[in-house]
């Protein structure tokens, strides 16, 4: 998958931003584990990823996409150095905000350095997230390679 960037350029969603675990996760962890390939590779800092919990303690479960997926994230001057995706998924669901009716099973964090990046991924990822087959297909990838041949090049 690719993703503009705002300039012009084009990252790829990489294969190590991509995780898979067998722990068993409070929401608020899920989330940092989510997002920690993004901070060790400088696309946003750890203020980003406190912030996108913050939010979701005071806004509620925003980011709750349906069908197990979550997308949490924060605005842009949270800390976001440039546009990026990371993928989590794990084998336990995770109850977003601990709320039954929140499972969640895979965590794509966005960050996004405007709201012009931010919609254009949206509708990139749409093409997956809104097709109920791959959407299975994600939650059974094990491999990163699995992840991106399921993405391509929306």
């Amino acid at each position: 998958m690719t993703e503009p960037n705002g300039s012009g350029d084009v990252a790829r969603l990489a294969a190590s931003r991509i995780q898979f675990t067998d722990e068993e996760l409070d929401w608020r962890s899920a989330i940092r584990l989510a997002g920690r390939p993004l901070v060790e590779e400088g696309a946003v800092t750890e203020n980003y990823i406190e912030d996108a919990i913050r939010i979701a303690e005071e806004k509620g479960p925003y980011f709750d996409l349906g069908r197990g997926i979550a997308m949490p994230h924060a605005r842009p001057e949270a800390g976001v150095n440039q546009i990026a995706l990371s993928y989590l998924r794990t084998r336990t669901p995770v109850l977003l905000l601990d709320r039954e009716d929140h499972p969640i099973e895979v965590f794509i964090m966005l960050a996004a350095i405007d709201n012009k990046a931010h919609l254009g991924v949206l509708r990139m990822l749409a093409g997956v997230l809104t097709d109920a087959g791959k959407v299975a297909e994600l939650k059974d990838a094990t491999t990163p390679e699995q992840v991106l041949a399921i993405f391509g090049d929306q």
